[in-house]
């Protein structure tokens, strides 16, 4: 291990992913003459379909400028380097075929940059970092830079670039003979399609699928190499702060981190017990709708075989694709299937990275540095050999804003790497979509990256769904009390409308008007020994919490290490299971009533049809205020049942509420072991005569229109989709011989065009001379034949417009 590297920031030029360790056979050193010729080698690497041609080039053979130096190394491939010492210095090479990129094969000690140039164009930087020496160890920096024939490229050392020699150059098209250089990638290019990386353009166009919409509760094995110790979230950043408890714990299990860090962790990562195809069937035997798999912590391991990551599971550890094993089977299993991505920058770069950099502050092995600090040069003879740990852990670095590194390219490329194999249905990201953020000192956020990480996304999702939209990307810090756009609040509207924001483990305070997913866990996040489960009646108190207020829940259930799980859990899991078989018409495929509920109450519509979910009912007489007669949803109840169980129920509506009086005790459901789940969690189905179709109900497809709910207006359901922009089309299948449009009328209001089947049918005003009017049946169409139908209706101008419910006969 080497002392502690020189801090010097580094610039973002173009940069991202791995560094190889290139090896060579020393050649025979030659004398080589001012004037002479850079010693040029051609390379054909057979590819398909074409064959990708460069050139080498040694250092030694350039012209040496401003006082650089040669110097001898048997390991240079050349059996010299050049040395770049001091501001001034140059290599100048003179190429004689073209090529699109440049690597450079160097060796340093710092971290920090190097300038390049190509005739009288701009200077270009790239990063490097250390290879552990001077001599005999080397990396290559691959940078994408335009030179022409006969070019003339200099190599240069400018003010703050850091020293660096070089053994050679390679100048050529594609990659050159070599992995990616993870340090050095150019800016991601989106993907082309009919979604634009920007906020306003991605809400006129994108809408959430039906399947999500339609599914409520998925499963998440929340599972990577911090699973391995079992002491819990963030293993892989407390493990190197001496003064919390995993450190010590650390110490005694494994050793010092100077000794045994996070690669170890990494490379003693095994999963004999983990039986995958079993836990797909536990989690469609609970009740999941879709599977969330870890893609990648903010330990910056990927559980899959990633091309910009060569600390990933195929090569270390497991040496399995766990993302590709598990998107297998959740296919199989009908499952929709996500990745999880927790590697931002801000994450990783920002908090989990700096604090791997430090060393004890006292004690036996006070200042010798973390394995963090480690380079490609100190792997020789061990496991890691050939591997950079700086792709792990990254080279030092300052805490400036984390989307101007040179991570953040990386992190973008991995990302498409994943999507681009693996075509998920959904990604997640344990991330802000804005930048207004601050946490552990760190600015966190994606900022200006996320519209384009979406739109690269979106459209590429378009060529693997034929055109289709039927994806779904989660963010965080969407307005609430995380609001990451405090600097920008013009454009929460836009970005609620471009994605489904995700709650971790909190709750929506009330409906929204827009989709939401809340995140949360059986347990902690990686296991921890001898950690307590969350019971099924808890779990499902929560589902119905988030499900009456427009949401949805991903469910975490907790691996061991070696990837099986407690039996405790999976008895949960099966009763979870058990209740939502019974119960399930109130959760998948619902909406929201025009209230939540309250603690004890939560309600639904599913078609035409009320659910209150009862919790901790005790089978008595009950009274839901409610559900009184006269309100703006709710008509005239004709019949109340109680799911599971064929006990007669009596009740009374009246201006006081709906009073449930049952005839006789409910019998526990069965097959539930948790019997505060069995006996106290019951769900009431309530039939009335006003079950019309509303404006966001299953197949409302209303792409640009805005959502307005909590409205207190008289509205059905106390929502309306609106539009204030002519051309906005909301369309909805239906089945029937006549519909009726439902609608306000608002002085100022515009018109709407009402077609069914494509064909116009009629055109309806929407505003008023007097006061506003709720409910209003603006448009009836009779006589249509019976069977399936499409209506379309479109905002025809001079004013705003809404849309409330459908009457379908």
């Amino acid at each position: 291990m080497r002392a502690l590297m020189k801090q010097i920031p580094l610039l973002l030029v173009a940069t991202t992913l791995c560094n190889g360790l290139a090896t060579s056979t020393a050649a025979k050193a030659k004398p080589v003459g001012a004037t002479q010729q850079p010693k040029q080698v051609v390379h054909h690497l057979p590819q398909q379909p074409s064959e990708v041609r460069y050139r080498t080039l040694e250092a030694e053979a350039a012209r040496l400028l401003g006082g650089s130096s040669k110097v001898a190394d048997l390991s240079a491939s050349g059996g010299y380097q050049v040395s770049l010492s001091k501001p001034g210095e140059a290599l100048r090479f003179t190429t004689r075929q073209a090529g699109k990129k440049l690597a450079l094969r160097y060796a340093s000690t710092a971290v920090g940059t190097l300038t390049v140039a190509v005739n009288d164009l701009p200077p270009r930087k790239v990063n490097i970092h250390s290879s552990g020496a001077l001599t005999g160890s080397y990396l290559y920096a691959v940078i994408d830079l335009e030179i022409p024939v006969r070019a003339t490229l200099n190599i240069r050392l400018s003010d703050n670039d850091v020293a660096v020699r070089i053994d050679q150059i390679r100048v050529g098209d594609g990659d050159l003979g070599l992995p990616p250089d993870i340090w050095n990638l150019p800016p991601l290019p989106i993907a082309t399609g009919a979604y634009p990386a920007d906020w306003k353009g991605l809400s006129r166009l994108y809408t959430v699928p039906d399947w999500w919409r339609e599914a409520k509760f998925g499963a998440w094995a929340h599972w990577d190499p911090q699973s391995m110790p079992e002491q819990g979230d963030w293993y892989s950043r407390t493990m190197y702060l001496p003064y919390d408890p995993d450190y010590t714990s650390h110490i005694q299990r494994f050793g010092h981190p100077s000794q045994y860090g996070y690669k170890d962790i990494c490379h003693n990562w095994v999963i004999d017990k983990w039986q995958p195809e079993e836990m797909m069937d536990l989690f469609v035997e609970m009740g999941a709708r879709y599977f969330m798999a870890m893609g990648v912590h903010h330990d910056n391991f990927d559980c899959w075989n990633s091309t910009y990551q060569p600390w990933n599971s195929v090569r270390v550890g497991p040496k399995q694709d766990i993302v590709g094993i598990w998107e297998k089977l959740a296919r199989q299993h009908g499952l929709p299937f996500g990745i999880g991505f927790h590697n931002t920058p801000g994450r990783t770069w920002g908090q989990f990275m700096p604090v791997r950099y430090t060393s004890d502050k006292s004690g036996p092995l006070k200042d010798v540095p973390y394995d963090a600090l480690q380079t490609i040069a100190d792997g020789k003879g061990k496991w890691w050999e050939g591997m950079d740990p700086v792709d792990l852990y990254g080279p030092v670095h300052d805490l400036k804003n984390p989307l101007l590194s040179p991570y953040a390219n990386q992190f973008m490329w991995r990302v498409d790497d994943a999507i681009t194999k693996y075509h998920p249905d959904m990604i997640y990201f344990d991330e802000h979509a804005g930048d207004s953020q601050v946490d552990l000192g760190v600015q966190m956020g994606l900022g200006f990256l996320a519209p384009q990480l979406i739109a690269n996304y979106y459209n590429k999702s378009l060529q693997w769904n034929k055109g289709k939209m039927n994806v779904v990307i989660n963010l965080k810090g969407v307005g609430g009390r995380y609001n990451s756009f405090q600097n920008s609040m013009q454009l929460l509207p836009l970005v609620d409308r471009s994605l489904v924001k995700s709650t971790e483990a909190d709750i929506e305070p009330e409906i929204t008007p827009y989709s939401f997913q809340t995140e949360t866990s059986i347990s902690d996040w990686h296991y921890q020994t001898g950690q307590k489960y969350m019971s099924a009646s808890k779990v499902i108190q929560l589902l119905m919490q988030n499900v009456s207020r427009n949401g949805t829940m991903l469910l975490n259930i907790t691996q061991h290490g070696r990837g099986d799980l407690d039996p405790e859990v999976i008895r949960i899991c099966k009763d979870i299971g058990a209740w939502l078989k019974i119960h399930g018409e109130a959760v998948y495929g619902s909406r929201p009533f025009e209230l939540f509920g309250d603690n004890t109450v939560s309600y639904t519509r599913n078609q035409g049809n009320l659910y209150a979910t009862l919790v901790q009912w005790d089978g008595r007489q009950i009274t839901l205020g409610a559900l009184h007669t006269g309100g703006a949803t709710l008509g005239k109840v004709s019949r109340v049942s109680l799911l599971g169980s064929g006990l007669t129920l009596k009740f009374v509506q009246d201006e006081k509420g709906l009073t449930i009086i049952p005839d006789g005790e409910p019998q526990p459901l069965p097959g539930i072991a948790d019997q505060s789940l069995a006996v106290g969690c019951r769900v009431l189905c309530i039939t009335h005569d006003k079950g019309w179709y509303n404006d966001d109900d299953p197949g409302a497809h209303a792409p640009g229109w805005l959502r307005r709910c909590n409205l207190g207006t008289g509205d059905f359901n106390n929502d309306l989709t609106t539009s204030d922009t002519p051309g906005d089309t909301w369309s909805c299948p239906f089945t029937g011989s006549s519909v009726a449009i439902i609608a306000p009328k608002d002085p100022g209001a515009g018109k709407i065009e009402i077609q069914i089947d494509g064909i116009v049918r009629a055109t309806a005003d929407l505003s008023t001379s007097g006061p506003r009017q709720a409910q209003q049946k603006v448009c009836e169409l009779k006589g249509l034949s019976s069977g399936h139908h499409t209506i379309s209706i479109v905002n025809r101008g001079s004013g705003p417009v809404a849309i409330d419910a459908l009457i379908v006969k």
